[in-house]
C-alpha cells in the first residue's frame, strides 16, 4: 500500500502521538531532518533522543555527589556520558574538567575548561580552575590572564571562585617578593590560598539554574 493510502493509526489511550511512531511520509521527513541537524552539529544527542534537560541535570547531581566523596572513577563515567549527550553544555564540560583535574590529567582538564568557556565566556569556575593548572605548570602569563578575567567578572567579590583567584594572585605576589629577599638556595613558602580546593565544582545555585 502506498504511503499516502495508509490509514492514520491513533495513539493508544493515555499516550500522546509521537512523530517518530507516526507511519506517514511526514515521519520520514521529520527523522531525516533530525538526523541531518545532529550530523551537522546543530542539535545534541539529548535533543536527538528526546532526553530532557531535567533528567540530565539530575544525573549530574549524582556525579557531583560521587566526586565529592572521592569516587572519581564513577563520577568520570557519569560526566563523560553527560558531555556526549549534551556536548554544548558548559556546566557538564566544567564538571568533566574538575574530574580530570582531580585525577591529575591536566591536559584533558584544560581542554574541558576551555570547552566550557567556549560556550559560556563568563564561566568563572572554569577560568579559575584552568588558571590553577597553568599556575602548577608555571605558565604564569596564562594563569594571571585567567585570574584577572575571573576577578573582573566579579568586582564585588560575591563569587567563591573569583575570591579564590584574588587569593592566588596575592599569594603569587607574596611568593615572588619573598623569593627576591631570600638568600641564594633557599625556597619560598608554597602557595596555599584558603578557600576552594583545586578543581572545585560550580556552586549549587549554578547547578540548579544552569546557563544555556
Amino acid at each position: 500500500m502506498a504511503d499516502q493510502e495508509r490509514p492514520h493509526i491513533p495513539a493508544p489511550p493515555g499516550r500522546t502521538a509521537n512523530k517518530l511512531h507516526d507511519p506517514t511520509p511526514q515521519r520520514r521527513k521529520y527523522v531525516i531532518d533530525l538526523l541531518f541537524k545532529f550530523l551537522n552539529n546543530q542539535i545534541t544527542m539529548a535533543q536527538l533522543t528526546g532526553i530532557s534537560q531535567k533528567d540530565l541535570y539530575q544525573l549530574s547531581e549524582v556525579g557531583h555527589v560521587k566526586l565529592r566523596h572521592g569516587r572519581t572513577a564513577e563520577a568520570k563515567k557519569i560526566f563523560e556520558c553527560l558531555v556526549k549527550m549534551d556536548s554544548k553544555n558548559p556546566f557538564f564540560h566544567s564538571c568533566m574538567g574538575s574530574v580530570f583535574q582531580k585525577m591529575g590529567r591536566y591536559v584533558d582538564a584544560v581542554f574541558e575548561y576551555s570547552e566550557a568557556l567556549k560556550f559560556k565566556k563568563d564561566d568563572v569556575a572554569s577560568m579559575v580552575n584552568r588558571g590553577e593548572i597553568y599556575l602548577i605548570h608555571k605558565n604564569y602569563k596564562k594563569a594571571a590572564e585567567d585570574f584577572r578575567n575571573a576577578i573582573l567578572l566579579d568586582p564585588v567579590g560575591k563569587n567563591l571562585f573569583s575570591n579564590r583567584a584574588r587569593s592566588l594572585v596575592i599569594a603569587i605576589k607574596r611568593s615572588l617578593q619573598v623569593q627576591k629577599g631570600l638568600v641564594q638556595g633557599a625556597k619560598a613558602p608554597p602557595i596555599r590560598p584558603k578557600g576552594l580546593r583545586p578543581g572545585g565544582q560550580p556552586s549549587l545555585a549554578r547547578r540548579l539554574n544552569p546557563p544555556r
